[in-house]
């Protein structure tokens, strides 16, 4: 065999072995749902919380264990009305519809709803085909106008705490009518406390009058008798 024919399957050899590396990294590390070539990927249903209809976008946040200088994967979504949508991401200076930032994020916008009302179910994925390993981190759902969209049932949410607060003030109330019943209740009792006082000494007067006439009856005798006597 020729050296040139040895150097050719040497170097497919390399190849081949190269890819398949890099094909084993090539997942999302703490997916939560495995693929058709049995890799696993993140999705997050976001038919429960959010009005799909409002969701114009959204951003990734992700971390790489080299920072994603190298990396390729995509994102999509899942619905009736997208069917299974995929865009490419990849990194700095890569041609995908995707690029990741600074700090290995990305967004995607749309100028439409990106799902429909008559859809049953929606979900929002990435995957990582290649490249260092990625750990999803979070999504931030974005409105039309592209800021963070409020999940359903927030401003309730917000309203049933400002009542709880309002009933708290209420009952506050009812505990310092509460005080002053008892400030009453103490008065009354004082007042009663004073009048039996006045009427025991009332009584006590009454007492010591009858004890000076009986002693003066008794004095007035004696003197009878003792006139007599004489």
């Amino acid at each position: 065999m020729k050296i040139s024919k040895i150097l050719a399957s040497v170097s497919a050899c390399a190849l081949a072995a190269s890819a398949m590396a890099i094909s084993a990294f090539a997942e999302v590390t703490n997916g939560n749902t495995i693929g058709d070539d049995g890799k696993k990927f993140y999705s997050v249903d976001v038919m429960a919380d959010y009005d799909v209809t409002a969701i114009y976008g959204v951003t990734f946040d992700l971390t790489w264990t080299d920072g994603g200088k190298g990396c390729g994967g995509g994102v999509g979504f899942n619905s009736e009305s997208t069917g299974w949508k995929s865009i490419e991401y990849g990194n700095e200076g890569s041609d995908k519809a995707l690029i990741l930032d600074a700090n290995g994020d990305f967004t995607y916008t749309s100028e439409n709803p990106i799902f429909a009302a008559s859809d049953t179910y929606a979900q929002i994925w990435v995957q990582n085909w290649w490249g260092a390993e990625v750990t999803f981190e979070n999504i931030t759902v974005l409105g039309k106008d592209g800021k963070p969209l409020a999940k359903k049932g927030a401003d309730d949410s917000k309203g049933d705490d400002t009542k709880t607060d309002d009933t708290k003030k209420d009952d506050t109330k009812k505990d310092d009518t509460k005080k002053d019943d008892t400030k009453k209740d103490d008065a009354k009792t004082d007042n009663t406390k004073k009048d039996n006082t006045k009427k025991d000494a009332a009584k006590t007067g009454d007492a010591g009058v009858g004890l000076a006439l009986a002693g003066l009856t008794i004095a007035g005798a004696a003197a009878f008798v003792t006139k007599k006597r004489k």
